[in-house]
């Protein structure tokens, strides 16, 4: 499969950065800013979000805010954060298919960047990945 064309669907106009990882941490594709995600947050993005809640995960270096955790709702399934202040105040979408975790990061509302990630988690998920 080609991830580098699916990292390219998720590139809507709000996008800075998008990557789709294996729940391993690996990185099957990536823009560059997110080259720098390691796997133990990647892993930490695709658990529980109760312990986000408290103590917010981290995408590279950037520190972010737990906002909502839609995962579960079939017409979301998107885990929606915020970065710090210091960071730039960007909204960060997060999706987990069976064997993958699609993030992106942007400057537009979380909506905007949920549709990619959800298009691409629900397609992911019919295919087995």
């Amino acid at each position: 499969m080609s991830w580098d064309l699916h990292l390219d669907r998720l590139k809507v106009e709000t996008v800075t950065e998008a990557g789709i990882f294996g729940l391993d941490g690996s990185i099957w594709a990536s823009t560059e800013g997110l080259k720098n995600v390691t796997g133990e947050q990647i892993k930490i993005l695709a658990g529980e979000s109760a312990a986000m809640y408290s103590c917010g995960p981290k995408v590279g270096a950037m520190k972010c805010v737990m906002l909502k955790d839609d995962r579960e709702d079939l017409n979301s399934l998107c885990l929606h954060l915020k970065t710090s202040a210091a960071d730039g105040n960007l909204a960060v979408c997060v999706g987990k298919s069976i064997q993958a975790i699609v993030l992106v990061i942007g400057t537009g509302a979380g909506n905007q960047l949920s549709i990619p990630v959800y298009q691409l988690v629900s397609y992911l998920r019919g295919v087995g990945y």
